[in-house]
């Protein structure tokens, strides 16, 4: 069987203005200072906890962390779906792929119920074969274990899977994982950054994957482009 992971936020759907609301909602909640969205590009990546500590002024405590935390997640259960949308041409790239009978799954440091609800909600038609995001007592990405996880439930060796993401985060667990990384341009992150963190491949749009699938998949290659 052949696999493709895909990291959600940045990668499958443009979720930066409402996780940016959510927190600074969370912070003003709080009595703190809020950040532009555009400044949320860096923060997000590493799950809840890192956001929310990024967001926050120096010198907070784990207690402040975990109320406005709490806060965001009220927030962001009610809003998650305010702005965010799938980007342009991933529909159409994911269809293609099941279509070729790829195995697709989600390995996402968003919390796993808010990854679940955000697949089911913009591609339930897809039929993901895996959804996981960041469960209680598992380690986040850059940790493997996600990877790991989504590997040995499918039965799938890690030469015949890439993964697929927008950050250095992702190419890092990508890395970590021994599986081949593909970075996407058109998420968060630059693609200097993704260049910085081993991307084996880059592509520029949604359109690109299919044909690095069929080649990567067929004789995986660990030649960068």
């Amino acid at each position: 069987m052949k696999l493709i992971i895909f990291d959600l936020d940045g990668t499958l759907i443009d979720t930066l203005a409402d996780l940016a609301n959510s927190c600074n909602y969370a912070l003003n909640a709080h009595g703190y200072p809020v950040h532009p969205i555009s400044a949320y590009r860096i923060f997000v990546g590493n799950g809840i906890t890192k956001l929310v500590q990024r967001a926050l002024p120096d010198g907070h405590t784990p207690e402040t962390i975990e109320r406005v935390k709490k806060t965001f997640v009220e927030y962001y259960t009610l809003h998650a779906n305010d702005s965010t949308q799938p980007y342009l041409g991933i529909m159409e790239a994911l269809i293609t792929l099941k279509g070729r009978e790829y195995l697709l799954s989600v390995a996402s440091n968003k919390y796993h119920e808010a990854t679940e609800a955000l697949v089911g909600k913009y591609f339930g038609n897809i039929g993901f074969d895996v959804v996981l995001g960041h469960r209680e007592g598992k380690p986040a990405k850059p940790d493997p274990q996600i990877v790991f996880d989504t590997l040995e439930t499918l039965n799938v060796d890690p030469k015949n899977c890439i993964y697929v993401g927008d950050s250095s985060v992702d190419m890092n667990t990508a890395t970590a994982a021994g599986v081949t990384s593909v970075g996407v341009t058109w998420g968060f992150r630059s693609e200097s950054e993704l260049r910085e963190h081993g991307a084996d491949h880059l592509i520029h749009h949604p359109r690109e994957l299919p044909a690095l699938a069929d080649r990567l998949l067929r004789s995986v290659s660990t030649t960068k482009t």
